[in-house]
């Protein structure tokens, strides 16, 4: 009778070197998640057509420099975002190569863009950056749809590694939530996309924020129907067009990131709030709110009531792309 043979169960990865990998290549926050785990099972489709191998996800998080965040010159604010997604793909593509050498293989996705625009008028991304970083214990959900690290708020931005190892400890989700329920996030959003009870408008938000990018595909319409450059004009400012024109020269500009500007949560920002909230408030929350621009929403809509009471913002309408819808 032949002797049976033995299951070899497969070699288990030390997760303490492939953190210490992560953060000797730059990242700031690291967390790993087996596939496995039930809470990323809406993921899991997504995951498995980047990458049929996967067997853990590593998390990692960048942060950005807080006070071009917080900057009412937003200018500023894109730039350090566009600047920290490069420098957290370069950081990725550290570990990669490291990883390789350890005889793991996997793949890198980018921090946002590009994505798969033959999936328009779909979901063009396929997996969540965000529902990973919560799963990796890197933060929690915020009122801002914005993942929320204890040490540096929301202002991160978020990158995921797919591998073909499984490691010997895997990080689960943080227990106490670094929110401090302070509404300012909810305050400050122009087109009330933000709100306190812990609802969200992904529309308001979308249209206005990303009008250089999705929302701003009745451009390609102006362009085609317009008669002549007055009627062009009728329908698009020139600083419009220059935003438009910029962001295809650089890369699109977020129209806002107030929600984030403004959040405490992190080493920085919560001692300076809670020694002078009404400072606090003065300094970083005002500036914004009070910020002279055009605010894009859909006519009829509540964003619009919302625009329509603060006298600083001007209300540009703005179509419904099918995308959003």
């Amino acid at each position: 009778m032949a002797t049976p043979k033995a299951i070899t169960k497969p070699k288990l990865f030390p997760a303490e070197l492939i953190r210490q990998i992560c953060l000797e290549a730059g990242a700031d926050e690291v967390g790993l998640v087996e596939i496995s785990r039930p809470e990323l099972a809406q993921e899991r489709q997504g995951i498995f057509h980047l990458y049929p191998g996967t067997q853990t996800i590593i998390s990692l998080s960048q942060a950005m420099n807080w006070e071009n965040v917080q900057s009412p010159a937003r200018p500023l604010y894109n730039g350090v975002v566009r600047e920290t997604e490069k420098e957290l793909f370069r950081i990725s593509s550290e570990i990669i190569r490291h990883l390789n050498s350890q005889n793991i293989r996997g793949v890198i996705l980018n921090p946002a863009f590009p994505m798969d625009m033959n999936r328009w008028s779909g979901k063009t991304w396929d997996v969540s950056h965000k529902t990973i970083a919560v799963e990796a214990g890197i933060g929690v959900m915020g009122l801002n749809r914005l993942v929320l690290s204890p040490r540096f708020g929301s202002t991160i931005l978020l990158n995921s590694i797919f591998i073909n190892a499984q490691v010997d400890h895997y990080d689960q989700r943080i227990e106490q939530n670094p929110c401090i329920k302070c509404g300012l996030c909810a305050a400050v959003c122009p087109t009330g996309a933000v709100q306190k009870d812990g609802s969200f408008d992904f529309l308001a938000c979308a249209m206005h924020s990303y009008r250089d990018w999705s929302g701003g595909l009745d451009w390609v319409e102006a362009l085609l129907a317009s008669t002549d450059l007055e009627a062009y004009r009728a329908r698009f400012q020139d600083r419009e067009t220059m935003s438009l024109w910029q962001g295809m020269m650089f890369g699109f500009n977020h129209k806002c990131g107030y929600c984030q500007a403004v959040c405490p949560v992190g080493d920085v920002g919560m001692s300076r709030y809670l020694a002078d909230k009404k400072g606090y408030v003065q300094e970083v929350v005002k500036p914004l709110k009070e910020r002279a621009e055009p605010v894009y929403v859909v006519a009829g809509s509540q964003a619009e009531a919302r625009v329509k009471g603060n006298p600083y913002k001007e209300i540009r309408y703005a179509k419904v792309a099918r995308s959003v819808r």
